[in-house]
């Protein structure tokens, strides 16, 4: 269901004038005008919708290890560290 919004807007002179100077410029419609400067800003402080999953996209599963890493974590993590540990073998 699509509801449309009638508007009306009180613009400062300076204002008034950067609309009419658009109108002018690129004539077309206040209206035309009014959607097409709310779709950009709605862009430019929002951003585009993106859905999450393509954000992580390249950095979830794109690393090298074990593909068990993330359940057995602390098991690799000992045996890092008790191979870190061993004394070194002296060289003769």
């Amino acid at each position: 269901m699509t509801t449309d919004i009638r508007i009306n807007a009180r613009l400062t002179d300076s204002d008034a004038a950067r609309f009419q100077e658009l109108l002018e410029h690129y004539g077309i419609s206040a209206s035309d005008l009014l959607r097409e400067a709310l779709r950009e800003y709605h862009i430019s402080h929002l951003g585009p919708q993106r859905d999450p999953l393509q954000l992580l996209q390249g950095y979830v599963g794109g690393s090298e290890g074990a593909e068990d890493l993330s359940t057995n974590y602390k098991q690799y993590l000992s045996a890092a560290l008790e191979e870190k540990n061993q004394p070194s073998q002296s060289r003769s």
